[in-house]
């Protein structure tokens, strides 16, 4: 009776969605002859070049208006099944479709009478006409609707690898494995997040956007996380650095639509989806693509009473970075009228696919512009395949007016006010498109969930579960949270406690954070360990509260007081960072406030009061002994009392930004950064016996360099104007080299000792460059390993020491991807 229930529901809203869109839908399952799914076929509508593409699951969608269709429906290696339809206002219609293997491999194209390659010729006359449709749009404004959705499906490994079929480019049989199970057992089990919005997006020439969100919804953000993790820091980052932590994107599977409309822009030579693809790819109209593409042609046919040419796109090399699949061109304009492309397999770094169909509609002379984008993607996640789709429809042009220069800033996305309080019936007036039924179902729950997770109920409910004792407290921490208060307070379990490879031997550690964010988002937060060396006798311990209080300008006020033995270089090579000898005991007390400026400059100024003492005295255990040998020897210095003033500043060339209730979010990385460090020891205050100024100028960026790869730099000098009472400690030291590791080339010298400081003027500069498969990619054998060069060179002078260091490194080196995140490992020398 449930389930009935729940299907009847699910019916009502399917139809409720309807009512307010008067269209129909055509949905279904492509198949093989053997009922095996056909992952990535194509749906179109015949004479057309409205069309859509297949999931994984061989799963396809398409909506149109009520009327009579021919429905083709293709995939590389079969035959073309066409299905003749009659479709009403609002009708749901499910069509599986089954298509077979095609023996003849001409059977798909034309055959022309005489040698004229009518594709060659047709794709030279759309590269002579790119420029012209470039040139002719100068900006523009424009609503778009996004509907982005993520499915995440497991998957029955054995039932997949028989869906995997070899991808080809060119017509060919595809020799198929015999089915021995139940293709119905294929997907297990799947749960969706879907995000839509409605933007107003201005675009000015060249490379200019700027997206002002009119109402946005986010389904699955049910709730904030919630459990015993530990989250210190606030919107900085626990080290040195003092510029805010960029954007973290919730789900990387999910992509801003505005990046992609920008990126996707065909009639560019080169397309930069650097989350996707690690080269830029070539577009297939470039004007170096007769290098990189073969074209055939494929058909011709009427629509809106103008002819139009279906192109295939075949890339000449499987491994690079390019497209394959078919475009359409108007005859006579030689204009994109859509393109139905796929990326090739070895280029993507986590996909499995990633296809696009984009339609264009032609505004007036010369000016087509994109009318709906659709992409579909895979990404295999462990035994779970990442299904993502993502919807756009752009309507409302205005071409080629006066825009205020004020919209393109630093800002480039803006939301209303109101943006997040849009309910559901506004969205079912609005919504441009049908939704599938199970989307509308995951919003019902959705919006009934977000309801629940606001109750007192379940506040109350999380309060008790999080403040629960229980017999694992020990291994797991334990904490006490109160909603009404805002108030959190939390003590890590065992593991996080134990320190073996302590100072002085085993210490144990009893670490803790108290954190309170107030609604305006001001931010008071805590952090505070106190540990105990079992060998010394010795209790070390610190605590730090800091205030952000203006969190769009990151304002932020912290106050650190402790006794514990700090290192002295944090930036010495392996050895050296936990030898004894790089050990002093320090207690302290530092107050530290920081501001951004203006947009990207950020500033921190620090007064520091330390009490260094050597640890001479200090018992050592025998493992570190056997382990680091003549570096376990504490360095010996005459005690005294160090008071410091230090000003950080970094500014971020161009940083990108949005404002999002109440809080300022820094969009993406990499930026060139300019930075300054300068340091006043303060004799007398506090007793203080330092005496010196040190100052430091630097910059530093990361460069892509078209399809030769990318580069990252970086250049620093510094000075010690003043150094009448300069101790050791407060050298400037550079990181020396690791016995067996290749430490990051920007930070460190290969071929320098484990460590080295100065008390005198130095330059130094750092590069690093990865090929990325430009060279080696373009070798058949070593495409398929996505193996790539590297190399680089270090430089580092302090002349009054008479000290001159250069040095050159190349490498092989080769991406992975675990879980979301992307990592380099590699060989050098």
């Amino acid at each position: 009776m449930k389930l009935f229930f729940l299907k009847f529901i699910f019916v009502i809203l399917f139809i409720i969605n309807n009512l307010f869109v008067f269209s129909a839908v055509v949905s279904g399952e492509i198949t093989d002859s053997e009922g095996v799914p056909v992952s990535y076929a194509s749906v179109y509508v015949k004479n057309t070049t409205l069309g859509v593409a297949a999931n994984v699951a061989g799963k396809y969608f398409i909506e149109l208006p009520a009327g009579k269709y021919t429905l083709v429906y293709s995939y590389v290696g079969f035959k073309k099944v066409e299905k003749q339809i009659i479709l009403n206002k609002n009708q749901h219609l499910i069509l599986d479709v089954s298509i077979t293997e095609n023996i003849s491999e001409f059977d798909e194209i034309d055959i022309v009478a005489d040698k004229f390659d009518r594709g060659k010729y047709i794709m030279s006359q759309v590269r002579e006409n790119r420029k012209k449709y470039i040139g002719s749009i100068q900006n523009y404004k424009c609503e778009i609707y996004t509907k982005t959705s993520i499915k995440k499906e497991f998957l029955d490994i054995e039932s997949e690898e028989k869906s995997e079929r070899k991808k080809s480019d060119t017509i060919k049989s595809i020799k198929r494995k015999k089915k021995n199970d139940n293709v119905n057992e294929y997907l297990k089990k799947e749960r969706l997040n879907l995000i839509e919005y409605i933007a107003e997006v201005y675009y000015q020439n060249p490379n200019k956007y700027k997206e002002n969100i009119i109402v946005f919804h986010d389904y699955s953000e049910k709730k904030k996380h919630y459990g015993k993790s530990v989250s210190i820091g606030g919107n900085f980052r626990d080290d040195d650095d003092i510029i805010p932590i960029p954007e973290q994107d919730e789900n990387i599977y999910i992509y801003k639509t505005v990046d992609l409309v920008n990126s996707f822009n065909f009639y560019k030579n080169l397309l930069k989806l650097p989350k996707i693809c690690t080269q830029p790819l070539i577009s297939p109209i470039a004007a170096s693509s007769p290098l990189s593409y073969k074209y055939e042609y494929i058909e011709s046919f009427f629509e809106n009473n103008k002819k139009i040419y279906k192109i295939r796109v075949i890339p000449r090399n499987k491994h690079d970075a390019l497209f394959y699949g078919n475009i359409f061109v108007q005859d006579s304009t030689w204009s994109l009228t859509a393109v139905d492309l796929s990326i090739n397999k070895q280029a993507l770094l986590m996909h499995k696919n990633f296809s696009i169909i984009e339609n264009f509609k032609n505004y007036d002379i010369n000016i087509y512009l994109p009318e709906k984008i659709n992409i579909i993607y895979t990404i295999k996640d462990g035994k779970k395949n990442i299904l993502g789709e993502i919807r756009n429809k752009l309507s409302k042009y205005e071409i080629n007016i006066q825009i205020d220069k004020k919209i393109f800033s630093n800002e480039i996305r803006t939301y209303a006010d109101d943006a997040f309080d849009k309910d559901s019936l506004f969205w079912k007036k609005n919504r441009p498109v049908q939704l599938k039924t199970e989307e509308l179902i995951f919003i019902e729950k959705s919006d009934s969930l977000a309801k629940y997770y606001t109750s007192k109920e379940y506040l109350d409910k999380q309060d008790s579960l999080f403040n629960k004792i229980s017999w694992w407290l020990p291994l797991s921490g334990y904490g006490h949270k109160n909603h009404y208060k805002g108030t959190e307070w939390y003590i890590d379990g065992i593991p996080n406690q134990i320190v073996p490879f302590g100072v002085g031997g085993y210490r144990h550690r009893l670490p803790l954070y108290i954190n309170k964010e107030f609604k305006n988002s001001i931010l008071l937060e805590t952090k505070e360990f106190i540990d105990y060396g079992f060998l010394n006798k010795d209790v070390k311990g610190k605590i730090g509260v800091g205030l952000t209080y203006y969190p769009k300008k990151f304002i932020r006020t912290f106050i650190t007081v402790g006794n514990t033995y700090e290192r002295i270089n944090n930036y010495a090579s392996l050895e050296q960072t936990f030898s004894r000898s790089n050990f002093v005991n320090s207690k302290s007390v530092e107050i530290k406030q920081r501001i951004e400026i203006i947009n990207g400059l950020y500033a921190e100024l620090s007064l520091i009061y330390a009490n260094q003492n050597p640890i001479t005295d200090l018992k050592l255990s025998s493992w570190s002994e056997f382990v680091f040998g003549e570096l376990n020897r504490p360095s010996d210095f005459e005690k005294y009392i160090h008071s410091e003033i230090r000003l950080d500043v970094k500014y971020i060339i161009g940083q990108k930004y949005t404002i999002r209730k109440n809080k300022k979010i820094i969009l993406g990385k990499n930026y060139p950064q300019i930075f300054a460090i300068y340091r006043k020891g303060l004799p007398d205050i506090f007793e203080s016996n330092t005496n010196f100024d040190y100052l430091e100028l630097g910059t530093k960026a990361e460069l892509k360099l078209a399809r030769f790869g990318s580069s990252r730099w970086e250049v620093a000098g510094g000075i010690f104007p003043n150094k009448k009472n300069l101790r050791v400690l407060e050298y400037k030291f550079f990181r020396g080299s690791d016995r067996f590791f290749f430490s990051d080339p920007l930070m460190s010298f290969q071929l320098l000792g484990l460590t080295l400081n100065s008390n005198s003027q130095f330059v130094k500069a750092n590069y690093i460059h990865h090929f990325e498969g430009n060279i080696l990619g373009k070798i058949p054998f070593m495409g398929y390993t996505k193996i790539s060069l590297a190399g680089g060179a270090g430089i580092l002078s302090i002349p009054k020491e008479n000290f001159n260091h250069f040095e050159m490194f190349a490498g092989l080196e080769r991406p992975f991807r675990i879980k979301k995140q992307i990592f380099r490992i590699g060989l050098y020398g």
